[in-house]
C-alpha cells in the first residue's frame, strides 16, 4: 500500500509539472525534468517520513508530502523546471538522509567508515547554512548527555563532522558576526525574523497547534512522548529559535533553519494527532 501512496505523489508532481504554467515554459526537455523533479521529489518524501517516522500509513505519507509542498524552505523552487529545482531537491534529500543515518548507525561498528562519516558530516554542515548552527548545537547537547558512552556510539565521527563544518561556515565568511549584546540590534533583528516567519506560515502553525495540544491532558501527553522519542528535533528547534535574535549566519538563514525543524514538528505532532482521530475511529469501526 505505501508503494502505491509513493506511486501516486510521483504521478501527482509529474501532472503539476505538466500542466501548471509557467513564465517561459520549460528550461529543459520535459520528457528528462518532469520525471527526474517527480522521483526526487519522491525521495525527498520517503527520507522525511522515515525520518520523522511518518510512513507507517498512506495518510501519512500524503499527509508529509503535502506540507513539504506547502511549507518547505524553497518549495516555491521544485516547480521552476530547470537546473534550480534538482539543486534544491538534491539539496533538501542530504539532510534527512543525514539524520537517517545518524540515528541508525547510533549502536552499530562501522569503523572502516568513520572517515566516510566525518567527510559527510563536513559537507551536510557546511553546504547547509540555515540549519548548520541549531543542528550543531543540537548533536552537542546530545553528545555531553550521553559523554559516558558517546565514543563508543558509530555516530560520533558524524558530529565531529559536523562540528568542522559548522566551524568552516563562520572561518569563511567575509565578516564575522557581531554577538556583542546591543538589545537594540538584538530587537531589530528579532523583530524581522518573527515577521518573515509569519509570512512563511509553518511556522504560526506549528506554534498553534502546539499551544493548543497543551490545552488537553492527552495533549500533554503527546507533546511529552515527542520530547522524548525525538530530542534531535525538539533541541534543534529550540536552539533554532534561540538564535534567531542573533542570527549568526544571516537572517535568511536563521529563517530557512527554523522553518525546517518547525516544519518536522508539525509532521510529528500531526502523526500522534492521526493515531488519535483517524487510527481510534478505525479500531471502533473494526
Amino acid at each position: 500500500m505505501r508503494t502505491l501512496t509513493y506511486l501516486v505523489i510521483f504521478l501527482f508532481v509529474s501532472l503539476m509539472l505538466a500542466i501548471v504554467p509557467k513564465a517561459g515554459g520549460y528550461v529543459w526537455d520535459p520528457r528528462f525534468i518532469i520525471p527526474a523533479t517527480a522521483a526526487l521529489f519522491t525521495l525527498l518524501v520517503w527520507l522525511v517520513a522515515r525520518f520523522v517516522g511518518t510512513d507507517r500509513s498512506s495518510l501519512e505519507l500524503m499527509v508529509t508530502a503535502a506540507f513539504i509542498l506547502l511549507f518547505a524552505p524553497g518549495s516555491h523552487l521544485f516547480f521552476s523546471r530547470d537546473e534550480d529545482a534538482l539543486i534544491e531537491l538534491c539539496s533538501q534529500c542530504i539532510v534527512p538522509f543525514f539524520l537517517t543515518q545518524y540515528k541508525r548507525i547510533s549502536r552499530k561498528d562501522f569503523r572502516r567508515a568513520y572517515a566516510l562519516m566525518l567527510l559527510m558530516g563536513i559537507f551536510c554542515s557546511f553546504t547547509h547554512d540555515g540549519i548548520t548552527l541549531p543542528l550543531c548545537l543540537a548533536f552537542l547537547l546530545l553528545a555531553w548527555k550521553r559523554r559516558n558512552e558517546f565514543f563508543r556510539l558509530a555516530c560520533w565521527p558524524m558530529v565531529a563532522g559536523w562540528l568542522v563544518g559548522t566551524v568552516l561556515q563562520f572561518i569563511s565568511r567575509h565578516h564575522m558576526p557581531d554577538l556583542r549584546p546591543d538589545l537594540l540590534a538584538l530587537t531589530n533583528r528579532t523583530a524581522v525574523v518573527l515577521g518573515t516567519l509569519w509570512d512563511t506560515k509553518v511556522f504560526v502553525v506549528a506554534v498553534v497547534l502546539t499551544l493548543w495540544m497543551t490545552t488537553t491532558s492527552w495533549g500533554r501527553a503527546d507533546l511529552w512522548r515527542v520530547l522524548r522519542r525525538q530530542r534531535l528535533i525538539a533541541y534543534s528547534l529550540a536552539f533554532a529559535l534561540a538564535c534567531v535574535p542573533f542570527a549568526p549566519l544571516g537572517i535568511e538563514n536563521a529563517v530557512t533553519g527554523v522553518c525546517f525543524f518547525a516544519l518536522l514538528w508539525l509532521l510529528l505532532l500531526c502523526q500522534g494527532l492521526e493515531r488519535r482521530f483517524v487510527g481510534a475511529a478505525r479500531v471502533r469501526r473494526s
